[in-house]
Order: C-alpha cells, then sequence, then structure tokens
C-alpha cells in the first residue's frame, strides 16, 4: 500500500502535468530554466536582490566576479531566456510556459501561514507572455481566465481580487490576485496572481520586436503546488479522511482517490467573510 506521503508526490506531479497540458492547449511553448542566475537579470524583472528585506537568496561564487542569486520563479528564468532578443512583431503574442523550483528567502508567524503554505523552495509552473503593447490589457484578461479555468477544474472556492496600486510592486502596471479558499485554515489564501508589467521589464532586458518597439510583458502562476495542495486536500476531505480526487487529474494519477489519508482531519464549511476579516486582522497585528 502506497504511503500518504508518495500519494502527495504524485499528486504534485498530476498538479504540473495537468496544468502543462492546459497551457500547452492555449498555445503555450514549454521551455526549461535555470535555478541559478545573473543578480542583474533578476533586479531587471524588477525584485529586489540586497537588504534585509529581501526574498531572494544570493550565492557566494568560487569566482570574484561570480554575482548570482537562486531563482524565486520561472518569470526570471524565461525573462534570461529572452535578455537582448528581437521578436517579429508577427510572432506576438509570444506565450511561453515553464516549471521550476522557486527559492523564497520569506518567513511568517501568521498561525494559519505553517507548514506548507509558506515555504523556501517549492514548484510552479509559470505562465509568461510578450503582446503587442495594444494587448496587453486582453492578455492579462486571458491569463486570468487560464488560472480561474486550472482551478475551477480542481473543484476549489475561488474569488478574483484587482490589486490596489500599493500592492503591485515596480514592475506591475496592473495585478489580479486569485485566492482558494481553505477550510482547514477557515480563510483565503493566494494561490496565484497574474500581472501586466507594460514595458518596464523589456526596456530593462533589451527586448524589442523588429519594429523597434518595446513589447508589454505579462506573467502569471499556473499552478503554485503547495497552496494548490492545501486547498485541494481541504476542500476534497471526506468525513473518514478520504481525499476525493478531481476528475481532471486522474489521468495523471491512475486512481480518484486517497483512501484514509491520515492528513489532520477538516470540517467541511463554506468560507464567509468574517474568516477573512479575522485573518486580517491578525496579520496587521503581528506586522504592525
Amino acid at each position: 500500500m502506497r504511503s500518504i506521503s508518495v500519494k502527495l508526490a504524485d499528486l504534485e506531479a498530476a498538479l504540473v502535468n495537468y496544468s502543462v497540458s492546459v497551457l500547452k492547449s492555449k498555445g503555450f511553448q514549454l521551455i526549461s530554466v535555470p535555478d541559478i542566475l545573473p543578480r542583474e537579470i533578476i533586479e531587471d524583472c524588477g525584485m529586489d536582490t540586497r537588504g534585509p528585506r529581501s526574498q531572494v537568496y544570493t550565492l557566494e561564487g568560487n569566482h570574484p566576479n561570480d554575482d548570482l542569486c537562486l531563482s524565486g520563479t520561472a518569470e526570471m528564468g524565461i525573462s534570461y531566456y529572452l535578455k537582448d532578443k528581437s521578436i517579429p512583431a508577427s510572432d506576438l503574442p509570444l506565450k511561453i510556459a515553464a516549471v521550476s523550483r522557486c527559492f523564497r528567502a520569506e518567513t511568517s508567524k501568521i498561525s494559519e501561514e505553517r507548514g506548507i503554505y509558506r515555504v523556501h523552495q517549492f514548484t510552479k509552473v509559470e505562465m509568461y507572455g510578450v503582446y503587442r503593447p495594444a494587448d496587453s490589457a486582453d492578455g492579462l484578461d486571458e491569463f486570468t481566465q487560464i488560472q480561474e479555468e486550472i482551478y475551477g477544474n480542481l473543484g476549489l472556492e475561488l474569488r478574483v481580487l484587482d490589486m490596489p496600486e500599493c500592492e503591485l510592486g515596480a514592475q506591475a502596471y496592473r495585478k489580479f490576485d486569485v485566492e482558494a479558499f481553505m477550510p482547514g485554515k477557515r480563510m483565503w489564501g493566494e494561490v496565484s496572481s497574474a500581472s501586466d508589467c507594460t514595458d518596464y521589464q523589456s526596456r530593462r532586458l533589451n527586448l524589442t520586436t523588429d519594429e523597434g518597439l518595446f513589447p508589454h510583458t505579462i506573467n502569471g502562476t499556473a499552478c503554485a503546488v503547495p497552496r494548490i495542495i492545501i486547498a485541494l486536500t481541504e476542500t476534497h476531505q471526506t468525513r473518514d479522511g478520504t481525499i476525493e480526487l478531481p476528475p481532471c487529474l486522474v489521468p495523471y494519477l491512475g486512481y480518484d482517490k486517497i483512501a484514509r489519508s491520515r492528513l489532520p482531519k477538516v470540517v467541511s464549511c463554506k468560507p464567509k467573510e468574517q474568516d477573512w476579516r479575522n485573518s486580517v486582522e491578525e496579520r496587521d497585528k503581528i506586522t504592525a
């Protein structure tokens, strides 16, 4: 009999393969990206790599000229691939996908974020788009619709937030966060985001079209594995601990349930606004 840890590893692989399959059906090209990148690439993408609040891991190289960091998302590796390229305008939009390990130097003291909710290393499937400037707003909507399709087919309860300016970061002109309700935590948790970076990144990467224009770049999470596993296993757990798996994952797993999973029992519940308000109040109290 397979242990729960083996079946959760199966579930991770199934989520990755399912997400990649959806993206390929939408016209995305799959590439492989490195885990180690030059610092300048990460900063070109809009991430701060220095200082006490940076989420980027810096590597100490053997050569004095080495200035390398661990990648926080495949968006950075795809940007490295596109750096200094000139793309025929007739090829736009260019849609790229990648599966990678993501490294984040982040911690949290919030009780709801224990376990695998916030970790230093995780697997993620990333979407990246290069668009004509006039088309990037529609591209952002497309990315968000793909996210809703992926998570909706997993049977998750979702809400989409149009993020305020203070939450955008340096690179994003507009960003949508997708949150899934996690019954065990009785809270909404962010499972993905999608951002229209307009020409912020393309100018820094020297990414142009053959018409001499700087295209707009869009990035979005197709599947951040740990948080999707939390939402999925908590949402689909039955009274005896069995996890009923969504039909879209069965072809990648070969089975449709994880019987008597021995995961912490979750009392089925529907999201309430009060659940989210309480967690936000606790978070604000800790970070104040």
